[in-house]
C-alpha cells in the first residue's frame, strides 16, 4: 500500500497536528507502508513564519512546497500552496490521507479525488469552536468542498465525530479513533516525588491567546494560598501571547512564580514531564490534546479545561480533575486540591501512566490503516457506480 500524507505543516514545525501526522507516518513505515508526506514550509500560520531552513529527517520522503498567505483570513483559509496541489494530482498513491479541516492540503487531496478519483480519507483535527459569524459561514461553505467529499472520515473522539455528522458527514463513513501517544519515549521514567518545599506546575503548548487560555491559568495561580510555594513552566512557541502574559503575571504579583521558558528540544520536554507534579492546559477549545496523553504517560496528574476532546482523554477524579474554560476560580481550586495532597497526585499519576497505555501507537496505527483499505475499497465501488 503506498499513503500520500498531506498536512499544513511537519516537523520541526510544533503541534499537535504536526506531532500526528509524523507519528503516524512512523509506525506506517514501521510497518512497511511506503509513505510520503507533502506539507509546506511554514514554521507557524500565526504570526506567519517559515521555517529557518532545517527541516528534520525522516526515514520516508518529505517534500516541501512554499505556502503563500493571499490574504488575512480566519482560519487559515488565505494560506495557499498551490504547488502541493498539483503535486497531489501528479502522485500514484493508493490512498491520500489529508489533515485539518479547511485547511489548504484537505482543499488538495479533495481536488485530487474529484480529478483523479484517489481515495481520500480525512482527519479534521476539528472542535466546533466558537460561534461567531465567519465560524458559521466557515461551517456552511467548507464541508462541502473537503470533508464530504472523503471516502472515509476519521475523528478523534466521539465529540469530533458528533460535530462531523452535524456539519453534514455521512455516519457510515465516519470511523472514531484516537491520536496516539508514543510510550517508549517515556519508559522508566521515574514517579516524581514530592519533596515538600515547591510544587511544580507545566503548561506545554503554543502560547496562542484565541486558544489555549493561559491569561486565566496566570489569574488562577493569583489565587492561590500556596501560591508562593509554586512554580509554573510554559514551555512552548509564542504565537502572540507571551508578552501579554508577562504583564499580566507582573500585574498579578506571581512573575517569580511563571517562567516562560520558549521552544525546548524534544528530550528538555520528556525531562520537564519528567520533573512537574501537575500539568496543567486551560485551552478554550481543544480537538483533542496529544500533551494530554505525553503527561499521562509521564504518570502526571492533569487539570484541564472541560471542553472538546479533553473529556475523552481525561477521567475526572481518576486520572486527573476537569474545570470549566475561562474560569480562574474553579481552576485555581482544582490545582490547590492537587498541590496540597501529593497522595492524590500519586494515585492519579499511576492511573494517568496506566490510561496512557491504551493510546499507544502501537494500537493506533493497524486501525487507521484498516481504515484507508475501507476508503479504497468504497473508492472503488464509487466508480464501478
Amino acid at each position: 500500500m503506498r499513503v500520500l500524507e498531506l498536512t499544513q505543516r511537519f516537523p520541526p514545525a510544533i503541534g499537535g497536528v504536526e506531532s500526528h501526522v509524523y507519528h503516524l507516518s512512523m509506525g506506517l513505515d514501521k510497518t512497511g507502508v511506503a509513505t510520503e508526506v507533502f506539507t509546506t514550509d511554514l514554521q507557524r500560520d500565526s504570526p506567519f513564519q517559515r521555517l529557518n531552513g532545517h527541516s528534520g529527517s525522516a526515514p520516508f520522503p518529505v517534500r516541501r512546497f512554499r505556502a503563500e498567505r493571499f490574504a488575512v483570513m480566519p482560519h487559515g483559509l488565505a494560506i495557499l500552496a498551490p504547488s502541493m496541489a498539483l503535486a497531489a494530482l501528479e502522485a500514484t498513491p493508493d490512498v491520500i490521507h489529508a489533515h485539518s479541516y479547511g485547511y489548504f492540503p484537505t482543499f488538495s487531496g479533495a481536488f485530487a479525488e474529484l480529478m483523479r478519483g484517489i481515495p481520500l480519507v480525512i482527519t479534521p483535527h476539528s472542535d466546533p469552536g466558537g460561534a461567531s459569524l465567519s465560524k458559521r459561514l466557515f461551517d456552511r461553505v467548507i464541508p462541502a468542498l473537503t470533508i464530504r467529499r472523503a471516502d472515509r472520515v476519521i475523528a478523534l473522539t466521539s465529540v469530533e465525530a458528533e460535530h462531523l455528522r452535524w456539519l453534514g458527514v455521512r455516519p457510515e463513513r465516519i470511523r472514531i479513533i484516537p491520536n496516539g501517544v508514543d510510550l517508549s519515549e517515556f519508559a522508566g521514567l521515574p514517579t516524581r516525588q514530592p519533596n515538600g518545599q515547591e510544587v511544580n506546575l507545566l503548561f506545554v503548548g503554543r502560547c496562542y491567546p484565541r486558544q489555549k487560555g493561559l491569561e486565566y491559568l496566570v489569574r488562577a495561580i493569583a489565587l492561590l494560598p500556596s501560591r508562593r510555594t509554586v512554580k509554573l513552566s510554559i514551555i512552548g512557541e509564542d504565537w502572540g501571547g507571551v508578552e501579554n502574559l508577562r504583564l499580566l503575571s507582573r500585574a498579578q504579583g506571581v512573575e517569580r512564580q511563571v517562567t516562560f521558558r520558549g521552544p525546548l528540544t524534544r528530550g528538555e520536554v520528556i525531562r520537564a514531564f519528567a520533573s512537574t507534579d501537575v500539568f496543567v492546559l486551560p485551552s478554550l477549545f481543544e480537538p483533542f490534546g496529544i500533551v494530554l496523553l505525553e503527561a499521562m504517560a509521564a504518570g502526571v496528574p492533569v487539570v484541564a479545561s472541560r471542553v472538546g476532546g479533553i473529556v475523552e482523554v481525561v477521567e475526572d477524579e481518576r486520572t486527573g480533575l476537569l474545570v470549566p474554560p475561562a474560569d480562574p476560580t474553579a481552576l485555581a481550586g482544582a490545582l490547590e486540591r492537587l498541590i496540597s495532597d501529593p497522595s492524590l497526585r500519586r494515585v492519579m499519576g499511576v492511573e494517568a501512566r496506566r490510561r496512557a497505555s491504551r493510546y499507544s501507537w502501537d494500537l493506533v496505527v493497524p486501525r487507521i490503516v484498516d481504515v484507508y483499505r475501507e476508503a479504497i475499497t468504497e473508492s472503488g465501488h464509487k466508480r464501478a457506480g
